[in-house]
């Protein structure tokens, strides 16, 4: 039998007769009495702690902030030098304060012309060049291959008028299988095309043939709004002191989860914990046992920004048991409400068992579905 690791409160919360006892009903009778202690072939006695601390905590911070043009300030309070040396009280509840150093406020004329600057995109022109460059684009309907029929019938390309006429519009230029209209370079009736009346080429939508079109960024005014000022002239300079009081909640969990789930979902359903008590100054209550000590101590320990605490502490005791009689099985033992609860789970040495059970089936099956075939 061992026990590791084990002191006297661990043994004193699970002694082997209360262990033996919770465990009847799994062991073995002999002459109708329950197997002594020798059946209990290996014990493990665990402590478990849960600690949830809430800081309620004071930050500080101070910020250079600039807004666009004039910026109220007046209805933010006045401190001194640095924020971190600035009293005052402390809330019941979180919340966030603002506040304004005293002579940081400043407002700042733009270099610019009140609010407005040459539009970048367009130098000032208000227009810039389009990208068809001046040169008209193909109907989309013939695509300058036949824009009229007759045009080119005496196999001589005749020369083309240089006006182009607007995009085409409309369901009859648009609609798969327009009709052929009258060609406007030789006069040919239903011989040209509906996008471009025969001349192959069409008005750009977007210059409307001029060869600039207006900028798109300015909308044609050659000046637009100040990035800096955001087009207001001025910038106010100031410096924002922030004090931030808010509830931070750490929690710790000792051991590591290393057994089953069903192990861990009985133990948050069912255990009875033990509350200890936390001194003001933050130390281990002697409950605690030695494993876990140091990183509770170091849970606990205060933080610069607190101002206070909330501590939850507690612990539960757990024995894993394997019986002597039951080499298939292994049982967790902790207390519970009324009495101590037992949770059965398989033994590694059966999930073994199992694992190489399931791998002889699959070979063969495969074996035999290969003869199969």
């Amino acid at each position: 039998m061992s026990d590791a690791p084990n002191d006297d409160a661990l043994y004193a919360a699970l002694t082997d007769a209360d262990l033996l006892k919770a465990l009847a009903p799994y062991l073995p009778k002999a002459g109708g009495a329950v197997a002594d202690a020798g059946r209990l072939r290996d014990i493990t006695r665990r402590q478990l702690v849960r600690c949830e601390v809430v800081r309620f905590t004071e930050r500080r911070t101070e910020t250079q902030r600039t807004a666009f043009g004039t910026k109220d300030l007046s209805a933010l309070p006045l401190y001194e030098g640095a924020i971190a040396d600035h009293l005052l009280t402390p809330p019941e509840e979180p919340g966030r304060f603002t506040l304004l150093r005293a002579h940081s406020h400043r407002l700042v004329p733009c270099p610019c012309d009140n609010g407005t600057m040459r539009c970048a995109g367009c130098s000032g022109s208000g227009r810039h060049d389009c990208t068809c460059r001046n040169e008209p684009p193909a109907c989309d309907l013939c695509l300058d291959v036949a824009p009229c029929t007759e045009c080119e019938k005496n196999g001589g390309r005749r020369t083309r008028t240089t006006k182009v006429r607007p995009a085409a519009t409309g369901p009859r230029a648009t609609a798969p299988g327009a009709q052929r209209v009258t060609c406007a370079v030789c006069g040919t009736s239903e011989a040209a095309c509906p996008g471009c009346s025969g001349r192959g080429r069409v008005r750009c939508p977007h210059c409307e043939g001029r060869g600039r079109e207006t900028c798109s960024r300015c909308s044609g005014r050659g000046v637009g709004p100040h990035d800096v000022c955001g087009g207001k002239g001025s910038l106010t300079h100031w410096v924002e002191g922030t004090v931030a009081y808010t509830h931070e909640k750490a929690s710790l969990s000792l051991p590591g989860p290393d057994w089953p789930d069903k192990v861990r979902e009985r133990l948050a359903a069912a255990a009875r914990w033990r509350s200890h008590g936390v001194p003001a100054d933050g130390s281990v209550p002697t409950g605690v046992h030695s494993t876990h000590r140091a990183a509770v101590a170091n849970h606990l320990a205060h933080r610069n920004a607190e101002l206070s605490r909330r501590v939850t502490l507690e612990t539960c005791p757990l024995a894993r048991v394997e019986l002597t009689a039951d080499p298939n099985r292994v049982f967790h033992v902790f207390p519970g409400d009324r009495s101590l609860e037992v949770v059965a789970t398989l033994s590694n040495r059966l999930k073994r068992r199992l694992i190489a059970a399931g791998a002889v089936i699959v070979i063969v099956v495969v074996l035999i579905l290969r003869l199969v075939t």
